[in-house]
Formats: C-alpha cells, structure tokens, sequence
C-alpha cells in the first residue's frame, strides 16, 4: 500500500516550472551612497528530478532612478542590474498543497550605473578612473561605468499549489552578496562600493507555471468481509478496506453503512451485528476520504455477505424386527446430525404403547450428531401398529423428529392337522376300483361331514395290495378318482364341490382300500408316504376292470 501511495505522489510532481514575478533587492553599496532599493521582474525555469530534488535557471532586474549619496545629496543616478543564477532547490512536501523550499544558486550580476554630478562640486581637474566614463556638460558631468560580478543567491521561499497547473509564490527571500570593484571618483571619495562586498537581500513573488506530470491517480478502496457466508447467531461479520493512492501521512475519514444490521465502525475495520438478520444476502459499503488532499481525494467499496437459512436436525429411526408378537422386544436404532452443528438442547422418546427405554448413546464427531439405541417392550400390547417417535431440539429451538412403525400380531392359533375319518374297501375280484354299496355308504358319511362343516377340506388316499394284477394299471389312483366322483354327483346327489376335494395315492402298500382324511380350516395335511393324483392321466373306463376276467365271461 505505501509503495502504491508513493507512486500516486510522484504524479503530482510536474516535470518542469516556469516562474514569473515581481521582485526587488535592497542594496547596500557599503560607501558613501547610502542603501537603496531597486525594483523589477523575475522569472525562472525550474526542471524537477524528484519530489525533492530541483535545477533552477533565474534571470532577474532591477532598476532605481534617483539615489543619495553621502552628504552630496540626490542626484539623478540611472542604477540597472541584471542576475543570471543557477543552482539546486530542494523542496519539502512538493507534493502537498504548501511547498517550502531551501536555494542555493551561484552565478553573475551585470551592473550598469550612471548620475550626474554638479560641476561646482567637482575638483578641477578630474582624474580618469578605469571602468568609468566621464562625460563633462556646461553644469553638470556624467559619470558611468558597467560591471560584471560573480553574484550568490541563498535562501528559502514557499509556494502553495492552486491547481494542478499553477502555484502561487508568497515570497522567495534569499541573501545577495556580490563582488563589485570599489568607484571613487579622486575627490570624491568612496562614492560607491567601498568595499568589494556588497551585502544584499532580495525578496520575490510571482505564479509559477507547472508543465508535465500525469494527473493524481485516483485512490482506490477495497472491502473485504470475514466470513462471507455465516448462520445468524455465527456473527459477527468482520469488515476491513484496503486503500491505495492516498497520501500515507494523512489520516483518512472512513465512513461505514449496511444493508442491515447495527455497523460499528473503527477506522479502516468494522464489524455487522447478524444476530436479528433474516436469512439473505447483504453488503456493506466504506467511505474513505483524506480531508487534506483536493479532488480526487475520496473512494468507495462495497463487499456482500450472505446470512444462510438455519436447518432443524435431522432424525432418523428404524425398527428390528417391523413385526412381533405381544411380550417380545423391538430394538429402535436412532441417528441424529445437525446440519448446522448445532448444540442439542433436548431429544424425547416415545411409543404409542408398550413400554419404550433408550439404551446406549454414542455422541458422533461433529456437534449435534449422536446415535442411540432404545428397546420397546410389547408386554401386553394388543395386536396393531405401535408408533415410536423420536425428536430432537438444538440450542436454537429448531426441532426435528422421525417415526418408526413396529406392528404387533397376535400368537397363531393352533389348527389341527388331517383326521381320518372314515375308509372303505375295494372287493370287487373283476372291477378293482368299483364302488361297492358298502363304500357308498361310508361315502355318504363323509359327505355329511363336508356339508356340516363347509369350510373343511377332503384328501383321499387311494391304496393297493402289492400283490394286485398287474393288469391294471394305477389302482390306487383310480379307486380315489371314483370316490371323488361318487361325492361330487354320484348316485346319492351330494354335490360336494369338487375343489374341496384332493385325491392321492399312497406310495407303499396299503391294502385294497382308499382312506378319507379330514383337514379342518387353516390345518394342512402331512401324511408325507402320498403323492398327489393327476386325474387327467387317468383313462376314461376308470372302474379298474380285469382283463382275463372279462375274456372268461365272454366264453361262457
């Protein structure tokens, strides 16, 4: 930032001056003349290499017309002189509205002088002096000479800046000494210049002329904000601006202001209350200006920070196993975070029946966030959902919370298994699988039971002896297949649906005979020794008849 400051007050520093004004010297010849003062102009041109350091070209003149001398009274004398200096002239603030400076310059003074003399006062005759010209008259004798003389010029001056290009020079006072050869006249002596020094002051006042340079850059100004993104109660927002091209040794005026929230402003930091900050973007603006420096002489910057929405916790919760029986254990798995890191104030645990207790807490690793484990009891709770809800509330008052759903079924009531109730046998020599009247009649007993108890089922296994002929093939089979017709539209019309009814084959020996098992509601049948009959593979004469028995019948 210095060096940038520095950069912006070299620029104000022209490249070169030009001065024009009035000034006058007060001589003091050290004769007989008495001192006297000359006036006239000034004028200079001055190159400057840095703010400080500057090379200066003078000429100047001055002129008086009436002088006294000595005793001898006034005379009318003609006194011109002309400096031609050089020199340094170091400055201090050159670039600041007031500019003193110190001078040193060397050079010469051209000195032409003459006055007339009346003739009675004259010694007769006049002796010639070198360098002065006498030219006698009827009443009066001029006397004239021209000299040249190393000529010094030390002081100091100040000039105040009215603009970038024209400065005003209150006064410049510097002491003349010069070295002028003594003129006397023989007669009159010590006339002038007494002394080869001659001690003089010179004061000037002028406008000086500015040349070069480019314009003051302007100052800059640079807002920052920390953090530039941030949760209501996460505040302060600390605010800083960086400045550039102002002048380093002034003190600046900063100003601050907000879109909103309370701005307490120290110099070139702030800081911005969000407490009370809605959810948002915001910016905050500084004004500096250097109350000493003219146009331009002041910057703004703007940087914006963002308040963000707070987020409740998040929750959430599961059950294992989802479904029980009355007395048994749910575990309840819980996760909570705070996506804000925010303290938690309070969490709760309830269930919509049973008895709920929270076990072992884990805290997590960033604020806010834990896990637990909390067991429900389901001592005689009636069958249903059971709801256990879980919330959470931080520090903030933000509040979130998770429900998990656990049903309980009532135990399952015992169904018994198959019964068998009731066989019949299968005698018939010449039609093994023909239903006799004797089966018929257990068959109508079964067909009863169906009809009382409409919601019960029917397996018949149909057996055979192991040594049955082996003409016919599936007995067993088939002696359940004409069962199975006889209840759903035999002779007695029972009309028992035909999809309550299984048919079966017993895979070991059992006898000439088909067994009918009962299944009530709900029960299943677990005899493990059968096999499920497929009644479209079976033939269509299914009354089991035996080959060479009806060859026999025939030949009789």
């Amino acid at each position: 930032m210095l060096a940038a400051a520095m950069y912006s007050v070299a620029q104000e520093v022209p490249k070169a001056e030009v001065y024009a004004g009035y000034t006058f010297v007060r001589f003091y010849p050290s004769g007989v003349t008495n001192a006297f003062t000359a006036n006239g102009g000034i004028g200079s041109f001055q190159y400057n290499f840095t703010s400080h350091f500057s090379f200066v070209a003078e000429l100047g003149g001055v002129h008086n017309g009436r002088l006294s001398i000595g005793d001898l009274g006034s005379f009318s004398p003609d006194q011109t002189a002309f400096t031609y200096l050089f020199g340094p002239r170091v400055f201090f603030n050159k670039a600041g509205v007031v500019s003193p400076f110190v001078e040193v310059l060397f050079g010469g003074f051209h000195n032409s002088r003459s006055f007339f003399v009346p003739n009675d006062l004259l010694p007769v005759p006049i002796l010639p002096v070198r360098g002065v010209t006498v030219t006698p008259g009827p009443i009066y004798t001029k006397f004239a000479s021209t000299q040249n003389a190393f000529a010094l010029a030390t002081g100091l001056g100040v000039d105040i800046r009215l603009s970038r290009l024209i400065s005003f020079r209150p006064i410049e006072l510097d002491y003349l000494p010069t070295h002028f050869s003594p003129f006397n006249i023989s007669g009159i002596p010590g006339t002038f210049n007494n002394t080869n020094w001659q001690q003089n002051l010179r004061y000037s006042t002028g406008i000086n002329f500015r040349f070069g340079g480019a314009p003051p850059v302007p100052p800059t100004a640079a807002c920052n904000v920390t953090p530039q993104e941030l949760l209501p109660w996460a505040g302060p927002v600390n605010a800083s601006v960086q400045t550039t091209n102002f002048n380093p040794r002034h003190d600046l005026d900063v100003s601050w202001t907000s879109t909103s929230g309370a701005v307490a402003g120290n110099g070139t930091a702030a800081t911005i209350d969000t407490t009370n900050l809605s959810p948002g973007s915001y910016t905050v603006d500084a004004h500096v200006a250097d109350p000493r420096q003219r146009n331009p002489n002041s910057a703004t910057c703007t940087a914006s920070f963002t308040v963000r929405q707070p987020q409740a916790p998040q929750v959430a919760c599961s059950v294992s196993p989802s479904t029980v029986h009355p007395g048994d254990a749910v575990t309840v798995n819980v996760e909570a975070s705070s996506p804000d890191e925010s303290q938690l104030a309070k969490r709760t645990f309830n269930a919509s029946a049973g008895a709920l207790r929270e076990g072992e807490t884990t805290r997590g690793s960033q604020p806010g966030s834990f896990t637990t484990v909390a067991t429900l009891d389901t001592a005689n709770v009636p069958p249903g959902p059971v709801n256990i809800n879980v919330g959470v509330t931080d520090v903030h008052g933000l509040s979130g919370s998770c429900v998990a759903t656990a049903n309980v079924i009532a135990e399952p009531v015992a169904v018994a298994s198959e019964t068998l109730i009731s066989d019949c046998e299968f005698n018939n020599p010449r039609k093994l699988a023909r239903v006799d009247n004797e089966c018929k009649a257990v068959l109508d007993e079964v067909a009863l039971r169906l009809q009382h108890e409409p919601n019960g089922k029917l397996v018949v296994v149909g057996c055979e002896e192991e040594k049955e002929d082996i003409t016919v093939a599936n007995v067993g089979a088939l002696r359940a297949a004409n069962a199975k017709t006889y209840l759903t539209g035999g002779e007695a019309k029972q009309q028992i649906d035909a999809s309550r009814i299984e048919i079966r084959t017993n895979s070991g020996a059992c006898g000439k005979r088909a067994n009918f098992y009962f299944v009530p509601e709900g029960g299943t049948f677990t005899q493990k020794d059968t096999v499920i009959v497929d009644e479209s593979i079976l033939p269509a004469d299914r009354s089991g008849a035996v080959a060479g028995a009806t060859r026999r019948k025939k030949r009789k």
